[in-house]
């Protein structure tokens, strides 16, 4: 991709995105910065804020069972997605639309684009505790992958990855750099988008109605079961 990309956006940063910035900035990085005045939780419904463990744990395949994910309401029911979960998928879209990639699976080499002034290389490694890592190193950035995950894991992990060199460059993120990152708001935010951009809405529904069964799915996309499974309860199509 040429020098359109996103730093020839950067001084065009819509108004949407300065929003997604600001919440990230101002939150705790552990609950949703909007989690008082959510509309989800004040029509009764399932907030992913308040099940983000519990998520966090399904998205692990090993741990993959379709009925585990009987619990998530889809966004008809809740009406429509949170704000900051909105957001995120606009995010996601928008750099989708930046590196072409219209079709799935969608390319790995996608994340390139993410910060065009600096090389981001990617390194598989004998991880233990995380499927993945970002390093600021020098002059570029570092996402560390378990070498022992498959290759669907991987990429959505190299996402996930992905949207914390977005979140660092944009603003100034609440990471912890130590203990468990299980549970923590912005690690649900992280895979979130890479949710909406490795399963873009429309290629879903799109897909789905010829395909309908999970396994063929994931093949398509190229994405662990458990994280189909959730995108097509979020979408309510399941």
């Amino acid at each position: 991709m040429s020098g359109e990309g996103l730093e020839a956006m950067r001084s065009k940063i819509p108004k949407w995105e300065t929003e997604l910035w600001s919440y990230i900035s101002c939150g705790n990085g552990m609950s949703c910065p909007l989690y008082n005045h959510c509309r989800i939780r004040e029509r009764g419904g399932c907030c992913p804020s308040d099940e983000r463990e519990h998520l966090n744990q399904l998205l692990d395949e090993t741990q993959y069972n379709p009925h585990s994910f009987d619990f998530i309401r889809s966004e008809c029911g809740c009406g429509g997605p949170g704000r900051v979960f909105q957001l995120v998928e606009m995010l996601a879209q928008q750099c989708l639309k930046l590196g072409k990639a219209h079709y799935p699976p969608v390319p790995t080499g996608l994340v390139k684009i993410f910060d065009q002034q600096h090389t981001i290389e990617i390194r598989q490694l004998p991880l233990k505790a995380y499927h993945g890592a970002i390093w600021r190193w020098k002059d570029r950035w570092v996402i560390q992958l378990k070498e022992g995950d498959s290759s669907a894991t991987k990429r959505f992990t190299l996402f996930h990855e992905a949207f914390h060199i977005l979140a660092h460059r944009r603003t100034t993120p609440v990471f912890s750099k130590v203990g468990s990152m299980v549970g923590r708001f912005n690690e649900l935010l992280a895979d979130e988008f890479a949710t909406c951009i490795l399963m873009p809405r429309e290629c879903i529904e799109e897909n789905w109605v010829k395909v309908r069964d999970l396994d063929r799915m994931a093949e398509i996309f190229d994405v662990p079961k458990s994280a189909i499974c959730l995108r097509l309860r979020q979408l309510g199509l399941i």
